[in-house]
Protein backbone atom coordinates (compact mmCIF):
# COMPACT_ATOMS: atom_id res chain seq x y z
CA UNK A 1 0.00 0.00 0.00
CA UNK A 2 1.51 3.30 -1.17
CA UNK A 3 0.51 6.49 0.63
CA UNK A 4 2.93 8.70 -1.29
CA UNK A 5 1.61 11.33 -3.69
CA UNK A 6 3.01 11.22 -7.20
CA UNK A 7 5.55 13.91 -8.14
CA UNK A 8 2.87 15.61 -10.24
CA UNK A 9 0.41 15.62 -7.33
CA UNK A 10 3.07 16.94 -4.99
CA UNK A 11 3.82 19.72 -7.45
CA UNK A 12 0.13 20.68 -7.65
CA UNK A 13 -0.18 20.67 -3.87
CA UNK A 14 2.90 22.88 -3.58
CA UNK A 15 1.64 25.30 -6.24
CA UNK A 16 -1.76 25.46 -4.58
CA UNK A 17 -0.24 26.14 -1.15
CA UNK A 18 1.98 28.88 -2.53
CA UNK A 19 -0.97 30.49 -4.34
CA UNK A 20 -3.15 30.27 -1.23
CA UNK A 21 -0.50 31.86 0.98
CA UNK A 22 0.22 34.63 -1.53
CA UNK A 23 -3.15 35.53 -3.03
CA UNK A 24 -5.77 34.45 -0.48
CA UNK A 25 -4.61 34.23 3.13
CA UNK A 26 -3.47 37.88 3.47
CA UNK A 27 -6.95 39.10 2.45
CA UNK A 28 -9.23 36.48 4.01
CA UNK A 29 -10.01 38.47 7.17
CA UNK A 30 -10.98 41.56 5.17
CA UNK A 31 -13.21 39.57 2.81
CA UNK A 32 -14.86 37.99 5.84
CA UNK A 33 -15.34 41.31 7.58
CA UNK A 34 -16.94 42.87 4.49
CA UNK A 35 -18.70 39.69 3.31
CA UNK A 36 -17.04 40.40 -0.04
CA UNK A 37 -16.91 38.02 -2.99
CA UNK A 38 -13.33 38.35 -4.34
CA UNK A 39 -13.92 37.99 -8.06
CA UNK A 40 -10.31 38.87 -8.84
CA UNK A 41 -9.05 35.73 -7.11
CA UNK A 42 -10.95 33.49 -9.49
CA UNK A 43 -9.40 35.25 -12.45
CA UNK A 44 -6.00 34.41 -10.95
CA UNK A 45 -7.07 30.82 -10.24
CA UNK A 46 -8.04 30.57 -13.90
CA UNK A 47 -4.60 31.77 -15.01
CA UNK A 48 -3.08 28.99 -12.89
CA UNK A 49 -5.33 26.41 -14.54
CA UNK A 50 -7.08 25.72 -11.23
CA UNK A 51 -10.66 26.46 -12.34
CA UNK A 52 -10.70 23.29 -14.42
CA UNK A 53 -7.93 21.28 -12.85
CA UNK A 54 -9.61 17.87 -13.19
CA UNK A 55 -11.34 18.65 -16.51
CA UNK A 56 -9.84 16.86 -19.55
CA UNK A 57 -7.62 18.98 -21.76
CA UNK A 58 -9.88 18.55 -24.79
CA UNK A 59 -12.54 20.53 -22.91
CA UNK A 60 -10.25 23.34 -21.81
CA UNK A 61 -9.08 21.90 -18.50
CA UNK A 62 -5.71 20.89 -17.07
CA UNK A 63 -6.43 17.16 -17.37
CA UNK A 64 -5.37 16.22 -13.83
CA UNK A 65 -6.96 13.56 -11.65
CA UNK A 66 -9.64 14.11 -9.02
CA UNK A 67 -7.18 13.58 -6.17
CA UNK A 68 -5.11 16.49 -7.46
CA UNK A 69 -8.26 18.62 -7.38
CA UNK A 70 -8.87 17.53 -3.77
CA UNK A 71 -5.31 18.58 -2.87
CA UNK A 72 -6.02 21.97 -4.44
CA UNK A 73 -9.27 22.41 -2.50
CA UNK A 74 -7.62 21.57 0.80
CA UNK A 75 -4.91 24.19 0.34
CA UNK A 76 -7.29 26.90 -0.93
CA UNK A 77 -9.71 26.23 1.94
CA UNK A 78 -6.86 26.39 4.45
CA UNK A 79 -6.43 30.02 3.37
CA UNK A 80 -10.13 30.85 3.08
CA UNK A 81 -13.08 28.46 3.23
CA UNK A 82 -15.28 30.82 1.23
CA UNK A 83 -12.97 30.74 -1.76
CA UNK A 84 -12.69 26.99 -1.26
CA UNK A 85 -16.43 26.34 -1.44
CA UNK A 86 -16.81 28.65 -4.44
CA UNK A 87 -14.21 26.62 -6.31
CA UNK A 88 -15.69 23.33 -5.09
CA UNK A 89 -19.21 24.13 -6.27
CA UNK A 90 -17.96 25.57 -9.56
CA UNK A 91 -16.03 22.39 -10.34
CA UNK A 92 -17.82 19.50 -8.62
CA UNK A 93 -21.39 20.72 -9.08
CA UNK A 94 -21.26 23.25 -11.92
CA UNK A 95 -18.84 21.64 -14.37
CA UNK A 96 -18.36 17.92 -13.74
CA UNK A 97 -22.08 17.03 -14.04
CA UNK A 98 -22.03 18.30 -17.62
CA UNK A 99 -18.98 16.15 -18.33
CA UNK A 100 -20.44 13.08 -16.67
CA UNK A 101 -24.06 13.29 -17.80
CA UNK A 102 -24.02 15.56 -20.85
CA UNK A 103 -24.05 14.66 -24.51
CA UNK A 104 -20.90 15.40 -26.46
CA UNK A 105 -22.45 18.51 -27.98
CA UNK A 106 -23.27 19.81 -24.49
CA UNK A 107 -19.77 19.13 -23.22
CA UNK A 108 -18.22 20.94 -26.16
CA UNK A 109 -20.57 23.92 -25.81
CA UNK A 110 -20.60 24.45 -22.04
CA UNK A 111 -17.50 22.96 -20.42
CA UNK A 112 -14.54 24.85 -21.97
CA UNK A 113 -15.70 28.27 -20.74
CA UNK A 114 -16.23 26.83 -17.25
CA UNK A 115 -12.89 25.02 -17.22
CA UNK A 116 -11.04 28.16 -18.30
CA UNK A 117 -12.79 30.23 -15.64
CA UNK A 118 -14.57 32.42 -18.17
CA UNK A 119 -17.79 31.39 -16.45
CA UNK A 120 -18.39 30.26 -12.89
CA UNK A 121 -20.79 27.38 -12.40
CA UNK A 122 -23.52 26.84 -9.82
CA UNK A 123 -25.90 24.03 -8.83
CA UNK A 124 -29.56 24.91 -8.24
CA UNK A 125 -31.30 22.08 -6.40
CA UNK A 126 -32.33 23.41 -2.95
CA UNK A 127 -35.64 25.22 -2.51
CA UNK A 128 -37.42 26.74 0.51
CA UNK A 129 -39.37 23.50 0.92
CA UNK A 130 -36.84 21.01 -0.45
CA UNK A 131 -33.42 20.52 1.10
CA UNK A 132 -32.39 17.03 2.11
CA UNK A 133 -35.53 15.70 0.38
CA UNK A 134 -34.45 16.47 -3.18
CA UNK A 135 -37.45 14.63 -4.62
CA UNK A 136 -39.74 17.28 -3.11
CA UNK A 137 -38.66 20.13 -5.40
CA UNK A 138 -41.52 22.28 -6.70
CA UNK A 139 -39.89 24.29 -9.50
CA UNK A 140 -41.88 23.48 -12.64
CA UNK A 141 -40.68 22.90 -16.18
CA UNK A 142 -43.62 23.24 -18.58
CA UNK A 143 -43.30 21.68 -22.02
CA UNK A 144 -43.43 24.23 -24.87
CA UNK A 145 -42.37 24.15 -28.50
CA UNK A 146 -38.71 23.06 -28.74
CA UNK A 147 -38.08 23.21 -25.01
CA UNK A 148 -39.36 24.10 -21.55
CA UNK A 149 -40.49 27.13 -19.56
CA UNK A 150 -39.22 26.90 -15.99
CA UNK A 151 -40.61 28.76 -12.99
CA UNK A 152 -39.68 28.40 -9.35
CA UNK A 153 -37.61 29.57 -6.40
CA UNK A 154 -34.15 28.16 -5.68
CA UNK A 155 -32.65 28.94 -2.28
CA UNK A 156 -29.11 29.27 -0.89
CA UNK A 157 -27.39 28.81 -4.24
CA UNK A 158 -23.63 29.06 -3.80
CA UNK A 159 -22.12 31.24 -6.55
CA UNK A 160 -25.60 32.42 -7.57
CA UNK A 161 -24.90 36.05 -8.45
CA UNK A 162 -21.37 35.28 -9.61
CA UNK A 163 -22.26 32.37 -11.86
CA UNK A 164 -22.45 32.32 -15.63
CA UNK A 165 -23.98 28.86 -15.95
CA UNK A 166 -26.31 26.83 -13.77
CA UNK A 167 -27.14 23.16 -13.45
CA UNK A 168 -30.83 23.50 -12.63
CA UNK A 169 -33.38 20.96 -11.41
CA UNK A 170 -37.13 21.25 -12.01
CA UNK A 171 -40.17 19.01 -12.17
CA UNK A 172 -41.06 18.32 -15.81
CA UNK A 173 -43.96 16.16 -17.07
CA UNK A 174 -41.53 13.23 -17.23
CA UNK A 175 -40.37 13.80 -13.63
CA UNK A 176 -37.51 15.72 -12.02
CA UNK A 177 -35.18 16.80 -14.81
CA UNK A 178 -31.78 18.50 -14.93
CA UNK A 179 -31.02 21.40 -17.26
CA UNK A 180 -27.98 23.54 -18.10
CA UNK A 181 -28.98 27.20 -18.16
CA UNK A 182 -27.10 30.41 -18.89
CA UNK A 183 -27.45 32.84 -15.99
CA UNK A 184 -28.22 35.69 -18.40
CA UNK A 185 -31.35 33.94 -19.67
CA UNK A 186 -34.50 36.08 -19.63
CA UNK A 187 -36.62 35.43 -16.55
CA UNK A 188 -33.75 34.80 -14.10
CA UNK A 189 -33.45 37.21 -11.19
CA UNK A 190 -32.05 37.13 -7.68
CA UNK A 191 -33.90 37.27 -4.42
CA UNK A 192 -32.44 37.30 -0.94
CA UNK A 193 -28.68 37.38 -0.52
CA UNK A 194 -28.04 35.11 2.45
CA UNK A 195 -26.53 36.66 5.58
CA UNK A 196 -24.54 33.74 6.92
CA UNK A 197 -22.60 32.72 9.99
CA UNK A 198 -19.44 31.87 8.05
CA UNK A 199 -17.83 31.35 4.61
CA UNK A 200 -18.71 34.99 4.03
CA UNK A 201 -16.50 35.47 0.97
CA UNK A 202 -18.72 33.02 -0.92
CA UNK A 203 -21.92 34.46 -2.36
CA UNK A 204 -25.09 32.55 -1.48
CA UNK A 205 -28.28 33.68 -3.16
CA UNK A 206 -31.89 32.90 -3.91
CA UNK A 207 -32.42 32.42 -7.64
CA UNK A 208 -35.88 33.24 -8.99
CA UNK A 209 -37.12 31.69 -12.22
CA UNK A 210 -40.04 33.28 -14.07
CA UNK A 211 -40.87 31.39 -17.25
CA UNK A 212 -37.20 30.86 -18.16
CA UNK A 213 -37.02 29.23 -21.58
CA UNK A 214 -34.57 26.35 -21.84
CA UNK A 215 -34.19 24.62 -25.21
CA UNK A 216 -34.62 20.88 -25.34
CA UNK A 217 -30.94 20.50 -26.28
CA UNK A 218 -30.00 21.70 -22.77
CA UNK A 219 -31.72 18.88 -20.91
CA UNK A 220 -28.93 17.15 -18.97
CA UNK A 221 -28.94 13.37 -18.64
CA UNK A 222 -32.40 12.82 -20.12
CA UNK A 223 -35.94 13.85 -19.24
CA UNK A 224 -37.10 12.58 -15.89
CA UNK A 225 -33.60 11.53 -14.81
CA UNK A 226 -32.71 14.60 -12.80
CA UNK A 227 -32.46 12.86 -9.44
CA UNK A 228 -29.87 10.51 -10.91
CA UNK A 229 -27.84 13.56 -11.99
CA UNK A 230 -28.32 15.31 -8.63
CA UNK A 231 -27.39 12.35 -6.45
CA UNK A 232 -24.49 11.34 -8.66
CA UNK A 233 -23.16 14.89 -8.53
CA UNK A 234 -23.42 14.96 -4.75
CA UNK A 235 -21.37 11.75 -4.52
CA UNK A 236 -18.33 13.61 -5.82
CA UNK A 237 -19.28 16.99 -4.40
CA UNK A 238 -19.16 15.62 -0.88
CA UNK A 239 -15.53 14.66 -1.37
CA UNK A 240 -14.78 18.27 -2.25
CA UNK A 241 -16.54 19.59 0.85
CA UNK A 242 -14.66 17.03 2.93
CA UNK A 243 -11.43 18.43 1.51
CA UNK A 244 -12.61 21.91 2.42
CA UNK A 245 -13.24 20.72 5.98
CA UNK A 246 -9.73 19.27 6.21
CA UNK A 247 -8.33 22.61 5.03
CA UNK A 248 -10.23 24.50 7.73
CA UNK A 249 -9.07 22.03 10.39
CA UNK A 250 -5.46 22.26 9.24
CA UNK A 251 -5.54 26.06 9.40
CA UNK A 252 -7.02 26.02 12.91
CA UNK A 253 -4.50 23.44 14.10
CA UNK A 254 -1.48 25.30 12.72
CA UNK A 255 -2.53 28.57 14.29
CA UNK A 256 -3.31 26.99 17.65
CA UNK A 257 -0.03 25.05 17.70
CA UNK A 258 1.99 28.16 16.89
CA UNK A 259 0.15 30.17 19.54
CA UNK A 260 0.62 27.42 22.15
CA UNK A 261 4.35 27.35 21.55
CA UNK A 262 4.63 31.11 21.88
CA UNK A 263 2.26 31.76 24.77
CA UNK A 264 3.84 31.36 28.22
CA UNK A 265 2.10 30.65 31.51
CA UNK A 266 3.61 29.56 34.81
CA UNK A 267 7.07 29.93 33.32
CA UNK A 268 6.77 27.75 30.22
CA UNK A 269 4.92 27.61 26.86
CA UNK A 270 1.37 26.40 27.24
CA UNK A 271 2.17 23.71 24.63
CA UNK A 272 4.21 22.02 27.35
CA UNK A 273 1.26 21.82 29.72
CA UNK A 274 -0.37 18.43 29.36
CA UNK A 275 -3.88 19.85 29.03
CA UNK A 276 -2.85 21.74 25.89
CA UNK A 277 -0.34 19.20 24.59
CA UNK A 278 -2.99 16.47 24.56
CA UNK A 279 -5.45 18.73 22.75
CA UNK A 280 -2.87 19.30 20.01
CA UNK A 281 -2.14 15.57 19.79
CA UNK A 282 -5.83 14.75 19.35
CA UNK A 283 -6.31 17.54 16.82
CA UNK A 284 -3.44 16.37 14.63
CA UNK A 285 -4.53 12.73 14.81
CA UNK A 286 -8.08 13.53 13.78
CA UNK A 287 -6.94 15.68 10.86
CA UNK A 288 -4.65 12.97 9.52
CA UNK A 289 -7.44 10.39 9.78
CA UNK A 290 -9.89 12.69 8.01
CA UNK A 291 -7.38 13.41 5.27
CA UNK A 292 -6.93 9.69 4.60
CA UNK A 293 -10.69 9.20 4.25
CA UNK A 294 -10.83 12.09 1.78
CA UNK A 295 -7.90 10.78 -0.25
CA UNK A 296 -9.38 7.27 -0.28
CA UNK A 297 -12.70 8.57 -1.64
CA UNK A 298 -10.93 10.63 -4.33
CA UNK A 299 -8.74 7.65 -5.26
CA UNK A 300 -11.84 5.47 -5.64
CA UNK A 301 -13.49 8.07 -7.88
CA UNK A 302 -10.36 8.27 -10.02
CA UNK A 303 -10.45 4.48 -10.44
CA UNK A 304 -14.05 4.57 -11.56
CA UNK A 305 -15.20 2.67 -8.46
CA UNK A 306 -18.44 3.27 -6.64
CA UNK A 307 -17.67 6.03 -4.15
CA UNK A 308 -21.09 6.96 -2.76
CA UNK A 309 -20.41 5.64 0.73
CA UNK A 310 -16.72 6.61 0.63
CA UNK A 311 -17.63 10.22 -0.09
CA UNK A 312 -20.25 10.16 2.65
CA UNK A 313 -17.76 8.73 5.16
CA UNK A 314 -15.18 11.35 4.21
CA UNK A 315 -17.63 14.22 4.53
CA UNK A 316 -19.19 12.94 7.74
CA UNK A 317 -15.86 12.52 9.53
CA UNK A 318 -13.95 15.46 8.05
CA UNK A 319 -16.76 17.90 8.82
CA UNK A 320 -16.93 16.67 12.41
CA UNK A 321 -13.17 17.02 12.70
CA UNK A 322 -13.25 20.57 11.31
CA UNK A 323 -15.77 21.56 13.97
CA UNK A 324 -13.93 19.79 16.79
CA UNK A 325 -10.51 21.15 15.85
CA UNK A 326 -11.80 24.69 15.39
CA UNK A 327 -13.52 24.48 18.78
CA UNK A 328 -10.32 23.32 20.45
CA UNK A 329 -8.30 26.01 18.67
CA UNK A 330 -10.54 28.67 20.18
CA UNK A 331 -10.22 26.95 23.56
CA UNK A 332 -6.41 26.87 23.37
CA UNK A 333 -6.33 30.62 22.72
CA UNK A 334 -8.84 31.22 25.49
CA UNK A 335 -10.21 34.74 25.52
CA UNK A 336 -7.94 35.66 22.61
CA UNK A 337 -9.60 32.97 20.51
CA UNK A 338 -12.96 34.66 20.90
CA UNK A 339 -11.61 37.89 19.41
CA UNK A 340 -11.50 38.78 15.74
CA UNK A 341 -7.82 39.71 15.95
CA UNK A 342 -7.17 35.98 15.68
CA UNK A 343 -8.46 33.85 12.78
CA UNK A 344 -9.58 30.91 14.90
CA UNK A 345 -12.97 32.52 15.54
CA UNK A 346 -13.41 32.65 11.75
CA UNK A 347 -12.39 29.00 11.38
CA UNK A 348 -14.96 28.16 14.05
CA UNK A 349 -17.71 29.95 12.12
CA UNK A 350 -16.60 28.56 8.75
CA UNK A 351 -16.43 24.98 9.99
CA UNK A 352 -20.04 24.83 11.12
CA UNK A 353 -21.59 24.71 7.66
CA UNK A 354 -19.48 21.74 6.55
CA UNK A 355 -21.84 19.52 8.53
CA UNK A 356 -24.83 21.01 6.71
CA UNK A 357 -24.31 21.63 2.99
CA UNK A 358 -23.88 18.93 0.35
CA UNK A 359 -25.99 16.81 2.69
CA UNK A 360 -26.16 17.11 6.47
CA UNK A 361 -24.25 14.72 8.72
CA UNK A 362 -27.55 12.95 9.31
CA UNK A 363 -27.92 12.35 5.57
CA UNK A 364 -24.35 11.03 5.39
CA UNK A 365 -25.17 8.50 8.11
CA UNK A 366 -28.25 7.48 6.13
CA UNK A 367 -26.15 6.96 2.98
CA UNK A 368 -23.51 4.98 4.88
CA UNK A 369 -26.03 2.83 6.75
CA UNK A 370 -27.82 1.95 3.52
CA UNK A 371 -24.48 0.93 2.06
CA UNK A 372 -23.85 -1.33 5.05
CA UNK A 373 -27.25 -2.96 4.54
CA UNK A 374 -26.55 -3.51 0.85
CA UNK A 375 -23.10 -4.99 1.58
CA UNK A 376 -24.70 -7.38 4.04
CA UNK A 377 -26.75 -8.75 1.16
CA UNK A 378 -23.98 -8.67 -1.45
CA UNK A 379 -21.14 -9.95 0.76
CA UNK A 380 -22.54 -12.74 2.93
CA UNK A 381 -20.27 -14.77 5.16
CA UNK A 382 -18.75 -12.03 7.30
CA UNK A 383 -18.63 -12.89 11.02
CA UNK A 384 -22.13 -12.89 12.43
CA UNK A 385 -23.54 -12.25 8.96
CA UNK A 386 -22.64 -8.54 9.18
CA UNK A 387 -20.66 -6.67 6.56
CA UNK A 388 -17.19 -5.79 7.83
CA UNK A 389 -15.48 -2.41 7.74
CA UNK A 390 -12.69 -3.21 5.31
CA UNK A 391 -12.61 -1.24 2.05
CA UNK A 392 -13.59 -3.10 -1.07
CA UNK A 393 -10.57 -3.04 -3.39
CA UNK A 394 -10.70 -4.24 -6.96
Amino acid sequence: MDFELSPEQQEIKSRAAEFADREIAPHAAEWDRRARFPAEVFEKLAVEGFMGLCVPEEYGGAGKDFLSYVLLLEEISRADAGVGVTLAVHTSAGTLPILEYGAEEQRARWVPALARGERIGCFALTEPGAGSDAAAIEARAERVDSGYRISGHKQWITNGRAAGAMVLFARAPEGVTAFVVSMDAEGISFGKHAEKMGVLSATTDDVLLDGVFVPEKDVLGGEGRGLRVALGTLDGGRIGIAAQAVGIAEAAFRYAADYANGRTTFGRPIAEHQAIAFKLADMQTKIRAARMLVYEAAWMKDRGERHTEAGARAKLFASQVANEVAYEAVQILGGQGYMKEHPVEKYYRDARVTEIYEGTSEIQRLVISRGIARERTERPGAPGGVADSRPVVG
